[in-house]
């Protein structure tokens, strides 16, 4: 109550949400910890965090299927960003990809400049209405697959042809449409920061 009470006074308007999207590889988290070091006053809002346990997820041929929206909560995501537009704080789960499962609870406060980044982030048009500007970070196929290898070396190549690559194309790709500016994600990460920073200080 407090706390909240402290945000209200410093806040002259309600925080303001930045929704980053793109497929894996595209650099989102990478632009995120950038924003971080560099901007003040900036919170983070990992749709990551919001993945199902691994037994709740649905499985496609030999794999987890982690790459459809059934594999995210999505009312608890909402309701977490919700919170935070309306200066509230926001319990979220602690997940752990090692474990593939929640294992526990962390707290996101809100702040001037909301980061809310993910693969879906422009999927669920409830969360779309939070949003106040909206980023889409462009990557061609052939450099998904290879950033994701360049990540995750153990990662199987089925995975990434019957699964990653289709599912970008039916639910990732066409948010495209959605955003309000559509980043190269071939640039660099300092350009690409560059060109974001800007947009958001243009916008906010």
């Amino acid at each position: 109550l407090l706390y909240n009470t402290y945000m209200n006074s410093i806040f002259a308007k309600k925080p303001f949400i930045v929704g980053i999207a793109g497929p894996s590889g595209a650099g989102k988290s990478v632009l995120c910890k950038a924003l971080q070091s560099t901007l003040p006053n900036v919170s983070r809002l990992k749709l990551d965090d919001f993945f199902k346990n691994i037994e709740e997820v649905p499985r496609y041929m030999n794999w987890v299927h982690w790459d459809i929206p059934s594999s995210l909560n999505w009312d608890q995501l909402i309701q977490a960003a919700k919170d935070l537009k309306n200066g509230k704080h926001a319990m979220v789960p602690n997940y752990s990809r090692k474990e593939n499962k929640a294992v526990g609870e962390k707290c996101v406060f809100p702040s001037q400049i909301m980061l809310l980044d993910g693969f879906m982030t422009l999927y669920d048009a409830r969360l779309r209405d939070l949003i106040d500007v909206s980023l889409f970070f462009d990557l061609p196929e052939d450099q998904q697959i290879k950033r994701r290898i360049q990540r995750q070396p153990d990662v199987e190549e089925g995975y990434l042809h019957h699964i990653m690559i289709p599912c970008a194309r039916k639910y990732i790709m066409p948010s495209k449409n959605y955003a309000d500016h559509i980043i190269d994600a071939e640039k660099s990460p300092e350009k690409v920061a560059q060109d974001c920073t800007t947009i958001i200080k243009k916008t906010i």
